[in-house]
């Protein structure tokens, strides 16, 4: 026979075993009971409902962290950290040849280096549909992000220098996307157009202002196919039961693109009057225009088109020159025999109209997804490019300017390099 003493242990050990919702919901209901029965009295009552009070104070209370104490702004939503790394070595090889007038051909040249990549960033969600993103990275080519080991350009202190491991803002942006289907971008973006490696390096992340719209259509649909799963009963023996799997739905997904990067800031602007070189001094822009379409035609293959037309307005103070498609070459004096080498211009944007197809076979071997794609890119105005700024060679036909007459190209002028 248990003694009130041992009664009143056996239950709070039997509380405090239950669990908390539980417990919180049978114990006035429990301790009345025993008072009623005259188990206990009223201040022993009072005195179990205290301790059980504290008990589920302390279960229900979290354990402060490290990782709990990151305070966040009410507006953000969701927050995604993320970041690579990578180290590789490389080896090139390369062999001289015509139209290089500085280096002898048939000469090999060879580049061996170790490189490094550091990348972090996070993107994040806020409420009413806005978004952002921040990306640091190694190196501030805008071209790669790669760190190549002891190619400082310092000596400094040792063999070790660090003046080229730098951290550069790789992106800095923000949009929204509370409208179905289009979403706006404005900042230092990953490009927003669909493309491939071909035409643009991967790690250019173009600045300013992009939007994109995307609709998805179904094409018809199937009947719901029905497949045999195995189990397990209880009793170890397999059972073989139909299940009805979801028909897969053809898909067409319709999609425009559309960028407007600044590509060169002019400081100051001269937007009427000449620069030296007879060019306004305006900021230059990158317009892009894409229209495309995703045909998924089974659930794992799909087939994407999307032609893009580029174009460029202003000149910027940086690419304010005509093109000049010639590569360095050495001019030696025939008194002096002083040699100067010559750089010409590669960056102008004059006469660039570029039409750009980019396509693509997407499928899965296995579970790896493949693909196949290809790109087709066509200056439109290439023919005036090339009359403005090739450099007449000896053999090397060329065509005239536009104020020089039709009736004289094409023709073959005999130049000496």
């Amino acid at each position: 026979m248990f003694t009130k003493p041992c009664l009143i242990l056996t239950t709070l050990a039997a509380m405090a075993f239950t669990p908390v919702a539980a417990r919180a919901q049978d114990s006035d209901a429990l301790l009345d009971l025993l008072v009623k029965k005259k188990i206990v009295t009223e201040k022993e009552a009072a005195s179990l409902r205290s301790d059980l009070a504290k008990q589920e104070s302390a279960a229900v209370t979290p354990v402060t962290s490290s990782a709990t104490k990151l305070k966040l702004s009410t507006p953000l939503t969701e927050i995604e950290l993320y970041g690579d790394a990578r180290i590789r070595y490389e080896v090139r090889n390369g062999e001289t040849a015509a139209p290089d007038s500085i280096n002898p051909a048939g000469d090999t040249y060879q580049r061996n280096r170790a490189r490094y990549r550091l990348r972090i960033g996070l993107e994040g969600t806020l409420v009413d549909d806005w978004f952002f993103g921040l990306r640091l990275e190694t190196n501030s080519n805008p071209r790669s992000t790669n760190i190549t080991f002891r190619d400082d350009t310092s000596a400094g202190p040792g063999p070790f220098a660090k003046n080229s491991d730098t951290i550069n803002v790789g992106q800095a942006y923000f949009g929204y996307k509370g409208f179905p289907g289009l979403t706006l971008t404005a900042g230092k973006m990953p490009n927003p157009f669909v493309t491939s490696s071909i035409v643009w390096d991967g790690d250019i992340n173009p600045e300013g202002l992009a939007e994109q719209y995307k609709y998805t259509l179904q094409l018809g649909g199937g009947l719901p196919a029905t497949d045999a799963v195995a189990a397990t009963d209880k009793d170890g023996e397999t059972m073989v039961t139909e299940t009805t799997v979801p028909a897969f739905v053809p898909t067409l997904a319709l999609f425009a693109n559309f960028g407007q990067f600044v590509y060169d800031d002019s400081n100051s602007e001269n937007p009427v009057g000449p620069s030296p070189s007879g060019i306004p001094d305006t900021d230059a822009y990158l317009l892009g225009w894409q229209i495309g379409a995703k045909y998924t035609f089974r659930k794992d293959m799909s087939v994407q088109i999307a032609p893009t037309l580029y174009n460029y307005t202003g000149n910027g103070d940086t690419f304010n020159r005509q093109f000049s498609g010639d590569p360095t070459f050495a001019v030696v004096d025939p008194v002096s025999g002083l040699v100067t080498t010559t750089t010409p211009n590669q960056t102008g944007i004059n006469s660039l109209l570029v039409l750009e197809v980019p396509a693509e076979l997407a499928f899965k071997i296995g579970k790896l997804p493949a693909k196949v794609f290809g790109d087709f890119a066509y200056n439109c105005e290439g023919g005036e490019r090339a009359r403005r700024r090739v450099t007449p060679r000896k053999g090397i036909k060329t065509w005239p300017t536009r104020s020089e007459p039709a009736s004289a190209a094409p023709s073959t002028r005999e130049t000496s390099a």
